[in-house]
């Protein structure tokens, strides 16, 4: 099996549900090699399965590659401004790339942590502050910016060098306990936010499924459209047949 069909073979496998990676990954090592293809049955056995927060953000390269390719996009004319910023240029620039890149950054990463509630993760800060940094990270680096891309990527990561000193995000800012807050009030507010995750993850799962019925039904449309144009052609060609028939007994 040639390298680039190694690579068709990992992007499916990345953009499987996250408990099904191991066992598929491990069958189709089991088939090369049966097959004969030993270096492509390693080069499959060797792709590691991904963290939870990792597997998030490949699914939204895997079904939101327009968003992410605006985010790359953004980190690309970050990092532009950033060296124009080095060489003399407008501080302005920096402050509006870094704002619009931020921005992304929480949007993404938000419609990532439902994505992983929805399939069974446990929406917490910490899963949601690791996607933010892996995706803030492959705005500014370009390495990682290639994992994303193709969907590839095994761990979060954390934005390091220059680039993340003048271009990273705030940190979280711990919740401010308000005079006369409660523990009670606080645990509320926990609940209504795990509340508010799960009516997301089930909205999408709607969403989902709506979009499967229109796609069978717009399947059943086309279906229907083709039979009607073969049955059109048919009775045509009937027609004329009779037709042919009718001149011939009038000879």
């Amino acid at each position: 099996m040639p390298d680039d069909a190694v690579e068709a073979a990992a992007r499916r496998l990345y953009a499987l549900p996250l408990d099904r990676f191991t066992a598929a990954r491990d069958e189709l090592a089991r088939e090369l090699r049966a097959q004969g293809q030993r270096d492509a049955a390693d080069a499959v056995r060797a792709l590691r399965k991904p963290t939870g927060a990792a597997w998030a953000v490949n699914q939204l390269a895997h079904h939101r590659g327009r968003d992410v390719g605006e985010l790359l996009d953004a980190g690309g004319r970050l990092r532009a401004a950033q060296e124009q910023l080095l060489g003399g240029g407008d501080r302005r620039a920096l402050d509006e790339a870094r704002a619009h890149e931020r921005e992304l950054v929480a949007r993404l990463a938000q419609d990532a942590t439902v994505i992983a509630a929805e399939a069974g993760l446990s929406p917490t800060t910490a899963l949601l502050e690791r996607i933010r940094s892996t995706l803030h990270a492959a705005a500014v680096d370009a390495d990682v910016a290639g994992e994303l891309g193709a969907g590839r990527l095994v761990r979060e990561r954390e934005a390091s060098g220059l680039a993340a000193s003048a271009a990273a995000a705030p940190p979280p800012v711990a919740p401010r306990r308000e005079a006369g807050a409660t523990r009670d009030e606080l645990q509320a507010a926990q609940r209504a936010a795990r509340e508010a995750t799960r009516r997301a993850a089930a909205a999408q799962r709607k969403l989902a499924r709506a979009r499967e019925r229109a796609d069978a039904a717009l399947q059943e449309l086309r279906s229907a459209e083709a039979e009607e144009a073969d049955a059109l052609r048919a009775a045509r060609a009937a027609q004329a047949a009779v037709s042919r028939l009718e001149a011939r007994l009038r000879r």
